[in-house]
């Protein structure tokens, strides 16, 4: 039986007050284990961007409980939520989100460095092994803009990996890739899910995404299903 990782109760996120106010979430129940490989589908204005970053702990959710690993996050103050985040959820973005003056192992890197988490030597060797597990080890020192759309975000994968997350939150990772190129990202997410049993949670509105994984959350009006 696969071991729980995260779960959420009774989440509600409303925006505005009184007639004005606008329940984005609406009693969202749900149960992440380890190792799963999940999309998170729905249309769009559905909630699923807004649940997606309440569970990467970014957005405080109005009411409802939330607990990863064991821990309460709504415990959590903000510094405390911070070095939870960083420690245990890496974020795979659309648009990858890279540092333009930084080299592809400065972007890796950055994770660990903003944390103190390792000394220079082991990140800089952690991010260059990891650029080599995405197949990126001859492109270390080129900037995003010397980079293919497909590269960059290997480039963000290699980055979300870093600091060795439980869990991986993907928001629209192949949205602006072609499709050999979000092929390519796909199985090596995959890849890294099967052998290092890392959690992927993958928003997405397109179905030969969420053909590559185990089970599909749907989110319509704000509901899971």
């Amino acid at each position: 039986m696969t071991a729980l990782l995260y779960r959420v109760r009774n989440l509600v996120k409303d925006y505005g007050t009184g007639e004005l106010r606008t329940q984005v979430l609406k009693s969202v129940n749900l149960d992440i284990g380890e190792g799963e490989f999940i999309a998170m589908s729905g249309p769009s204005g559905s909630g699923k961007s807004t649940l997606l970053t309440i569970l990467g702990t970014l957005l405080s959710p109005t009411s409802g409980e939330l607990e990863m690993l064991g821990q309460n996050l709504l415990s959590l103050d903000e510094t405390g939520l911070s070095k939870f985040r960083s420690a245990h959820i890496g974020f795979v973005f659309q648009f990858h989100h890279l540092l333009p003056d930084f080299s592809a192992e400065e972007n890796v890197a950055f994770p660990a460095a903003a944390m103190s988490r390792f000394g220079s030597k082991p990140i800089r060797e952690r991010a260059a092994a990891l650029l080599d597990r995405v197949g990126l080890a001859h492109r270390r020192t080129f900037r995003p803009s010397e980079l293919s759309g497909g590269q960059k975000q290997r480039v963000a994968i290699a980055r979300s990996l870093m600091n060795q997350p439980e869990l991986i939150l993907a928001d629209e990772p192949t949205g602006n890739l072609d499709r050999a190129s979000a092929s390519q990202v796909l199985d090596l997410m995959r890849e890294i899910n099967r052998t290092e049993r890392t959690t992927f949670v993958i928003s997405t509105h397109d179905a030969h995404v969420a053909s590559y994984c185990d089970r599909t959350i749907t989110v319509v009006d704000g509901a899971v299903s």
